[in-house]
C-alpha cells in the first residue's frame, strides 16, 4: 500500500489516531465516532479525511488494518497500533510543545490520554509543558528587556507574549489542582463496537 502526501499539519491527528489505538483497537467509524464524541472541542476531522489519514498511517507502518467480519454486518477494517506507532505516541505524549501556538492544538489531546493513563501521568505531562513555558517566558523577556524603550511595537508584542504565557501557567496550575491533587473527572475509554 502506497502512503498518501499528508499536509504537515496533520501531525497531532495521527497522534490523536495513535492514542486511540494504542487504548484499543477500531475501525474507521468507531475512531470517526469516539473523536466526534470524546474530542469535538478540540479536535475536528471528515470520515474522508480519516479514512486518507488511516490509509497514510497504515503506509507508514503506525497501524496496522485487518479485515474482519461481525455477524451479520459488513466486513470492516479494524486497525491496531503497532510497535512503531506506539513508540511515536509515547515520544509525542513526553514532549511538551514548544511554541505556544503549538500548544493550543497539541497539549488538550496529550491531557486526554495522561487522563486515561491516571494522574501520575498527568503530573508529568503538565511539569514537563510548565517547564517549556518557564523556558519560552525566559526566551521573550530577554527580547523585551533587549527591545527596551527604543521599540516600542517590540516591547508590547512581547508583552502580550509574556501575557500569553503567564495565562498558560495558570491555566496548566488549575489543570494540575483539578486532575492531579483533587478529585478528578476522567474520561473512561470506550470500547470499541
Amino acid at each position: 500500500m502506497v502512503a498518501r502526501q499528508l499536509p504537515k499539519r496533520s501531525l497531532c491527528a495521527e497522534q490523536v489516531v495513535l492514542g486511540l489505538l494504542n487504548e484499543a483497537p477500531a475501525h474507521g467509524y468507531a475512531l470517526f465516532a469516539r473523536i466526534r464524541s470524546d474530542l469535538v472541542d478540540v479536535w475536528q476531522v471528515g470520515m474522508n479525511r480519516l479514512y486518507a489519514l488511516l490509509e497514510n498511517m497504515e503506509g507508514h507502518g503506525l497501524i496496522k488494518g485487518r479485515i474482519q467480519q461481525a455477524g451479520n454486518r459488513p466486513e470492516r477494517r479494524v486497525y491496531h497500533i503497532t510497535a512503531k506507532g506506539r513508540r511515536q505516541f509515547e515520544a509525542w505524549m513526553h514532549a511538551p510543545s514548544q511554541s505556544m501556538r503549538d500548544m493550543r492544538v497539541e497539549f488538550p489531546p496529550k491531557l486526554y490520554f495522561a487522563l486515561h493513563r491516571g494522574p501520575q501521568d498527568v503530573a508529568e505531562l503538565i511539569q514537563a509543558q510548565r517547564n517549556a513555558c518557564r523556558m519560552e517566558l525566559a526566551r521573550i523577556t530577554g527580547r523585551q528587556r533587549d527591545a527596551g524603550d527604543r521599540d516600542a511595537y517590540r516591547s508590547l508584542v512581547y508583552d502580550f507574549r509574556l501575557r500569553q504565557i503567564h495565562a498558560i501557567l495558570e491555566w496548566l496550575d488549575a489543570c494540575e489542582a483539578q486532575c492531579v491533587s483533587g478529585p478528578a473527572q476522567q474520561p473512561t475509554a470506550r470500547p470499541t463496537r
